[in-house]
């Protein structure tokens, strides 16, 4: 009779859905390491599943922002396919070096990857994406003080499936994705995909076929499962990518040269462009054993190797004309070439279970290694205004190594006390850490045949990293919490400081967060808040050392908070017709940063002052929303449906520098402009004659055509005299296209 009683709620909702009529729902993620619906999970994050990120336009990380707020992602400076991650202030001031590690980790299937060279891939069609927000000392433990990005693959089916995508629009976008499910054979469940893409850059070089912000890549996915049996499973995961761009192109609004107007769509000249390459392949293992019905063992074993190659080419952005006296003026072009060669070794052992029914427990043990080189050569041509007076050319360069350690232990448990009807869960958790980094440089200059002599580091540091965390359910529909956690960003190095001994310890952070996750209105509204408070010790700060832009150091000088707001939201009317949107408030406080003997703020402050108010926390915007809907307007005698998507996200106006502190003069010159970005799809689907599912939509990617500034160097002076000028990149404009898709 029970079954009986299932199979009727089964087709009563089956009927409802076909009918609009809306069906609550829930999302499963696995941001504690274990499966859990996403409204019980008492800490701030957003899941995104693969169904939102296509009818949310989300097709790489870079657009993934819009999608999530506190999440601010911008395009590297020197390569367009390397991104700089920030969550809640934490992040990186140069992610290019492979001597330091970012505040934001980034996962695939809960695998670290190390390096974000390459990043700006296409997702393909993954299950969903989990972005984790505040610190993640416990669970995810590689230096993610800000957060962390899970993109969750889908896994064999083992059934007879997949899917076709092509789609093709503007500056020649060809975007093909193709997925195959083979049927189980011999408890082994195999999916593979393939992924391509090529766009047209929007920045037309001249007379050349190569223009700026040129995208392809070719990558694919194997991954098979083994079951032999009901309580053993294995998941191997193969990736295997190459991503080619060319560089951003920077403008300088002011630049005076020949007459040329600055022009964010073309070149003032043919440009000598070069690809960057990255290239990358992983390998994934995870083994599952339940070695009873209330514990589970699991292994996880990952090798990823990473190569690329990055040409950057500037451009003419930098004129002293009208700044110094006639004859003396310059116009300056910078070029940089940039290898990048990486492999990294992780290795974790967890034990997750119920020790009994009050009782949850996840513990495990972690390994990382990773092995990398950058050489980077530095050219600067001087071409002065006087064509008589000729230039002149500068050559630098550096070639560093590093080799990097981090040993780990962690536990977290949650423990429901048999009180107030089994509504409060308190949950505890540590992690210790143990990292070391060695690592080694030789410069050279004029010719890079002369080199310097070869410099050494070595450095070793522990950290633990406690977290408490007491929720209560207050109805199977309202959730409030309160989390403190603390989280460290492990030391390293400055590539190019002027004395590579000098390196810099970690970053410490203290974190407290409150909220609550609620559904209400028959499950109708979904509506979740967080409250957040960040203080942070032994600030990592990015300083000239001269006034050479190219020299810059790091040292543990400071002290800053950062506190805000978090909202989410979503509306569901019907199946058919729903609304979301998201909002965060950050507001950031330097409070205290010794200044640095040797460093350009002696040019402006007397030793032993506090530099605070020159030194302003980087990619951190202020105010952050977006808000979209979902609307099937139509559905046919024969299954067709019309169906209308559309979404807009806004991000403040950001820093590119922690230079940019209000008594800069000419700060202004740092901040880039807002980001405002809204995409739409419209799209037709229904069944074939052999039940495949057919879908068509036409889509259209910063629909308004925005061509706000998404990165800003301030230039024209020192932090001693300030700045008169700036050099930018510019958002990408409007890109229309059609998408077909063919699932079976």
């Amino acid at each position: 009779m029970a079954h009986a009683n299932e199979s009727s709620a089964d087709d009563q909702q089956a009927s409802e859905a076909e009918s609009g009529a809306y069906v609550p729902g829930e999302i499963i993620v696995t941001a504690q390491r274990r499966s859990e619906s996403l409204q019980k999970v008492p800490v701030a994050m957003t899941a995104l599943t693969s169904e939102t990120l296509v009818n949310q336009g989300v097709t790489n990380l870079n657009s993934l922002a819009a999608a999530a707020p506190s999440l601010k992602v911008t395009a590297y400076p020197n390569a367009s396919d390397t991104l700089t991650l920030t969550m809640r202030g934490q992040g990186a001031g140069d992610v290019g070096q492979i001597t330091r590690d970012g505040g934001v980790g980034l996962y695939m299937d809960g695998f670290y990857i190390g390096r974000p060279q390459g990043a700006l891939l296409d997702l393909g069609d993954p299950e969903r994406i989990e972005v984790l927000r505040g610190p993640q000392g416990t669970l995810y433990g590689r230096n993610t003080t800000g957060g962390a990005v899970n993109i969750i693959t889908k896994k064999p089916s083992g059934e007879l499936g997949g899917n076709v995508t092509l789609a093709t629009g503007s500056r020649n976008l060809v975007r093909a994705l193709g997925t195959i499910d083979l049927p189980e054979f011999a408890n082994i469940s195999v999916k593979g995909s393939l992924t391509y893409v090529d766009k047209d850059g929007w920045v037309k070089n001249g007379d050349s076929d190569r223009n700026y912000n040129d995208f392809n890549q070719f990558a694919g996915r194997l991954a098979v499962k083994w079951a032999p049996t009901d309580n053993f499973t294995a998941n191997y995961g193969f990736n295997l990518g190459r991503v080619r761009t060319t560089p951003n192109y920077y403008i300088n609004n002011d630049l005076v040269l020949d007459g040329y107007v600055a022009d964010k769509d073309r070149t003032y000249t043919t440009l000598d462009l070069d690809y960057s390459v990255s290239k990358f392949v992983d390998h994934q293992l995870t083994l599952e054993w339940d070695i009873s019905d209330k514990f589970q063992i699991r292994s996880l074993s990952a090798y990823r190797g990473f190569r690329a190659t990055q040409d950057v080419n500037y451009g003419a952005v930098y004129s002293t004309a009208g700044l110094v006296p006639a004859g003396n003026e310059f116009n300056l072009t910078v070029e940089q070439d940039h290898y990048y060669r990486t492999s990294q070794y992780s290795q974790e052992l967890q034990l997750v279970g119920d020790i009994n029914d009050r009782l949850t427990f996840t513990g495990g043990l972690y390994f990382y290694r990773e092995k990398g080189r950058h050489k980077a050569d530095n050219h600067s041509v001087y071409l002065y205004t006087d064509a008589l007076s000729g230039g002149f050319d500068a050559y630098s360069g550096r070639d560093v190594n590093t080799l990097s350690k981090s040993y780990a232990a962690y536990a977290q448990s949650t423990w429901t006390p048999g009180v107030l009807d089994d509504r409060l869960k308190l949950t505890v958790g540590a992690r210790y850490t143990k990292d070391k980094r060695s690592a080694d440089r030789v410069t050279y200059d004029a010719d890079p045949e002369v080199l310097n002599p070869r410099e050494y580091n070595n450095q070793s540091f522990d950290n633990f990293s406690p977290m408490a965390n007491l929720a209560v359910e207050w109805t199977s529909n309202l959730m409030t919490y309160a989390k403190y956690s603390q989280s460290y960003k492990a030391g390293g190095s400055a590539e190019s400081t002027l004395n590579f001994a000098n390196t810099f310890g970690p970053e410490k952070v203290k974190a407290w967060e409150a909220g609550f996750k609620s559904q209400l209105f028959d499950r109708r509204l979904t509506l979740n808040l967080a409250a957040f408070y960040n203080d942070f010790n032994d600030l990592q700060v990015d300083y000239l050392e001269t006034n050479d832009q190219t020299i810059i150091a790091t040292s543990n000088a400071g002290r800053a908070s950062i506190k805000g707001v978090e909202l989410d939201a979503t509306l569901r009317l019907s199946n058919d017709f729903s609304f979301y949107g998201s909002f965060s408030y950050m507001d950031q406080n330097v409070k205290q940063v010794d200044v640095i003997p040797g460093s350009v703020f002696d040019q402006v402050l007397d030793q032993g002052d506090n530099a605070a108010p020159y030194l302003y926390l980087p990619f951190v915007p202020k105010y952050s929303y977006n808000f979209g809907g979902d609307w099937t307007f139509l559905r046919t005698a024969d299954d067709a449906e019309f169906s209308l998507h559309a979404n807009y996200g806004y991000q403040g106006k950001v820093s590119g520098s922690v230079a940019a502190g209000r008594a800069v003069v000419g700060r202004d010159f740092y901040f880039s402009d807002p980001s405002k970005l809204l995409n739409a799809r419209i799209s037709f689907k229904r069944p074939t004659a052999s039940g495949a599912e057919f879908k068509l939509s036409v889509f259209a990617d910063n629909l308004l055509d925005h061509r706000g500034s998404t990165y800003s160097a301030a230039i024209g002076g020192t932090l001693a005299t300030g700045f008169t000028g700036a050099a930018k990149t510019y958002q990408e404009p409007r890109t229309i296209g059609v998408e077909a898709r063919l699932g079976f």
